[in-house]
């Protein structure tokens, strides 16, 4: 019996994901009659091309990747290419109907979903795949033993190991067989096992040699062909892919272009086919003027995942003090740093995951929601509380990296700090540091950080790396001593990871979300809404508001030409 019920995840069933191929089979044939239609009839669509016939995508990013192993550089930039080559057990659904915040688990390399004989077994049969015909691997059999040494190199060294600290051994009892035996029953460990860069499943002849961070050997649907440092990475169609039929594109080119306008430019003159996630580019200002430009291009609205907060140095015993935690939220007009991007949704401490997982603190939908409100007359009441008149001047530091208006969020902060009497100065880092020192894990040297954590598909992700002592990978300086010290809040979500019902989970986090906003230990803000772009071309681009892109939109896209 399956225990696992996570309906506001949409979690696909091997029936509903074998009804997307039989959907896909139909409307091949669908195809088919009409180009046998009478003459003078509607003119017909372009056939749905073949595996690898569909033609290049030119899709952009606005970055480098510092390397392509996630164990080593934990970050979207790698996990983009990683997704071209590499294969997961489960990953993120997509397709017709599904949201692009939707986030449904969907059978990668497994063929089904697991079987699940008790609350912490998970059987997992795998699809026949092989690894590409390159040295030192020539084509041999992907088997449940690179399954099983993945889960230990992760479980090892990978940033994120936290999220599947509850397993207790991985085994493979026949070559298209893995078994994970969990210590306790763990509600979210599907969408834990699916996490941007978690496991996925990597030749483990090469694990300790340092070549997986320079270069790529596939079993997915996509081969890594070369990559031009500031320009281009490059993949061609993997001829033998697990899924029939896939992928159609003959290839994918990642375009970057760090440059916001240089990257419209590029989007009106199409000569870029798509945009990505993280590093969007198009936000709802842009909009207008692109639908007038391209008629026939494809627009998806999508909640950006990440999950952005303003993070307080608690080693600091101002910033221990709950009154001034508080005041500094209130101080933060919400809807004001919304305006600036037009769109957007104000995000609990694991982002804005769509209406499965949020609460809204507008409407009171969970305790202390008044906390997120804009009152700075009780900001500065609670600082005067606090023995404070004037706090700082703070470092703030920021950078220009996720979306167009992400420093001027950081500037319209500054000056509603400033008007209840906490003064700070921006500090804008590049890239790599602003990665290093709030992303990775709260690392920045004193002050306050605007900053922001990749959203998964589940808060429970967000709770187990980011706020559970110990974790490699917790949110500020300072957190794991008052976490420690919070039996309430610990207790809170220890219980929501255990329940297995997903009624009772999700009152079970609605505590939670009422403990955090009591305490406060850091600042959570808003998530713009940007728009992913495709040109009228493009057909069959089920876009989903993921870092995995090989194996999910990618899958199905192809171009018509002419």
């Amino acid at each position: 019996m399956k225990l696992y019920r996570l309906a506001f995840q949409r979690q696909l069933s091997r029936r509903r994901f074998l009804s997307y191929a039989a959907g896909a089979g139909a409307t091949a044939l669908l195809l088919a009659c009409r180009r046998e239609a009478a003459p003078g009839a509607t003119p017909v669509p372009a056939p749905i091309p073949d595996r690898g016939r569909g033609g290049t995508l030119v899709v952009h990013d606005n970055g480098d990747p510092p390397s392509f192993d996630a164990h080593k550089t934990w970050g979207y930039r790698t996990f983009m290419p990683m997704s071209m080559v590499y294969p997961r057990l489960v990953k993120w659904g997509h397709g017709p109907g599904v949201r692009p915040n939707d986030y449904p688990v969907a059978p990668d390399l497994a063929v089904a979903m697991p079987e699940q004989p008790d609350a912490t077994t998970y059987i997992f049969k795998l699809r026949p795949a092989r690894w590409e015909n390159k040295p030192p691997l020539n084509g041999r059999d992907l088997t449940s033993e690179d399954v099983v040494k993945s889960w230990e190199r992760f479980q090892a060294e990978h940033p994120s190991r936290g999220l599947l600290v509850d397993v207790d051994r991985a085994e493979a009892p026949a070559r298209d067989t893995v078994r994970f035996v969990l210590k306790r029953p763990l509600a979210p460990f599907l969408n834990n096992l699916r996490d941007h860069g978690g496991l996925y499943i990597m030749p483990y002849e090469l694990f300790g040699t340092g070549q997986l961070e320079k270069d790529m050997w596939s079993a997915g649907p996509f081969l890594f062909k070369g990559y031009t440092v500031g320009s281009e990475e490059r993949f061609e169609f993997n001829p033998d892919y697990f899924l029939e039929g896939r992928p159609r594109l003959t290839g994918v080119v990642l375009k970057i272009t760090p440059d916001v306008a240089t990257a419209l430019s590029l989007i009106r003159t199409r000569q870029i086919d798509a945009t990505l996630w993280l590093g969007g580019v198009v936000s709802p200002r842009d909009v207008p003027s692109l639908k007038r430009d391209l008629p026939d291009a494809g627009f998806v609205r999508y909640v950006f995942g990440v999950n952005f907060w303003l993070g307080l140095d608690l080693r600091d015993p101002v910033f221990q003090d709950v009154r001034v935690r508080r005041a500094i939220s209130m101080a933060i007009n919400r809807d004001d740093l919304n305006k600036l991007h037009l769109e957007g949704e104000c995000v609990l401490p694991w982002g804005y995951m769509g209406p499965g997982w949020h609460f809204d603190p507008k409407r009171d939908e969970f305790p202390n929601a008044r906390y997120y409100r804009y009152d700075p007359a009780e900001a500065r009441a609670l600082l005067r509380a606090a023995g404070h008149e004037r706090l700082g001047p703070y470092d703030l530091y920021a950078a220009r990296l996720f979306w167009p208006e992400q420093l001027e969020n950081a500037q319209l902060m500054q000056q509603q700090l400033a008007a209840v009497g906490i003064e700070t100065r921006i500090k804008e880092l590049p890239f790599a540091e602003f990665y290093s020192l709030g992303v990775v894990a709260g690392r920045w040297p004193s002050g306050i950080f605007h900053g922001g954590n990749l959203q998964g598909n589940d808060p429970d992700q967000h709770l187990l790396l980011f706020w559970t002592p110990g974790s490699p990978r917790l949110l500020a300086p300072g957190l794991g001593a008052l976490i420690e010290r919070d039996g309430e809040l610990l207790s809170a979500m220890e219980r929501q990871r255990r329940e297995l019902d997903m009624g009772r989970r999700k009152e079970l986090l609605r505590q939670v979300a009422g403990i955090m906003a009591d305490r406060m230990y850091n600042v959570p803000l808003v998530a713009p809404a940007l728009y992913h772009v495709h040109q009228g071309y493009v057909k069959e681009l089920y876009y989903i508001a993921s870092a995995q892109v090989g194996n999910t939109w990618l899958l199905d896209a192809y171009k018509v030409t002419g």
